[in-house]
């Protein structure tokens, strides 16, 4: 069993040394439409997995809604700009309301029969505004900020592993994804926060933007927002789990050796990045 485990961490390690160069090159490079490929062609192969875990079974039919969210996605020429500015919200909203979901009936959760349609228009929801959003943070506040999301996230999600695995007793949401626990939950928490702070303190060495004064404040929102994004994201994970279970698999994909589907590696990035971002925009967070 400790081979086993040993096995898979090295296979999550190789395939993470692989994929977060191309993720991080496509993010600082100054061509904003290459980063929106890159993040379309994660978001098409969720997609893909998506249309699976709702119970689409025929091959063309699968493929069919891959085409649809794509071709949403292929027809973005600006036209989400500010006439949809506020689209950021009502994703933030129902993410907050899952999370509330997820907390209060969690069993009952489990047993309700969702019609397929409901199914496909919620994947459809959430990974095509995840996409959006992730442009717009990328277009709207640069590389940078981006970086930060996408390390933020990361670290957060390996916190929460090791801690987990280390000093994990209570569980976190029990009927939906037993791994979990809430000694994990804090070692993400811990290190979104120390992480933030670091960051904080490095814009203001390098007077980069947002904390070029060291405003207390805004350093503290900076913060803030840096925690909240990461209980964000853990309730991605944890939806991403209630999907997993109903569907009755134990991953979205084979895709990646070591780490099951490609949605289960960014499920806590498409939901953080709409908590982000919002939160950005309100506050007036830009690195640059």
């Amino acid at each position: 069993m400790a081979s086993e485990k040993d096995n898979m961490l090295k296979n999550r390690i190789v395939t993470a040394l692989i994929l977060a160069p191309i993720i991080v090159l496509a993010i600082l490079v100054d061509h904003p439409w290459l980063f929106a490929l890159v993040w379309g062609i994660v978001i098409a192969v969720c997609a893909w997995e998506w249309s699976n875990l709702a119970g689409l079974v025929s091959i063309p039919v699968r493929g069919v809604f891959v085409a649809v969210c794509v071709g949403i996605m292929a027809s973005y020429q600006g036209w989400a700009g500010e006439a949809l500015d506020w689209l950021a919200w009502p994703v933030v909203a129902w993410w907050f309301l899952i999370s509330i979901l997820l907390r209060r009936i969690p069993a009952k959760l489990l047993e309700i029969q969702y019609p397929l349609g409901v199914k496909l228009a919620i994947g459809f929801f959430v990974l095509v505004t995840s996409w959006i959003l992730m442009v717009w943070t990328q277009h709207n506040m640069g590389g940078l900020q981006t970086l930060y999301l996408f390390l933020l996230i990361w670290l957060a999600d390996v916190a929460a592993y090791f801690t987990g695995k280390q000093w994990g007793v209570n569980k976190l949401a029990p009927e939906i994804s037993p791994g979990k626990t809430v000694e994990g939950l804090y070692g993400a928490l811990l290190a979104g926060v120390l992480f933030a702070v670091v960051t904080a303190i490095a814009l203001y060495v390098a007077s980069v933007g947002t904390f070029t004064h060291f405003e207390a404040f805004a350093a503290i929102d900076f913060i803030v927002l840096s925690a909240v994004t990461v209980l964000i994201s853990v309730v991605g994970d944890l939806f991403e789990s209630l999907v997993k279970r109903i569907r009755g698999v134990k991953d979205s994909g084979i895709i990646l050796p070591g780490h099951g589907g490609l949605l289960d590696r960014v499920d806590s990035l498409i939901a953080a990045v709409s908590v982000f971002y919002a939160g950005s925009q309100q506050l007036g967070i830009f690195f640059q």
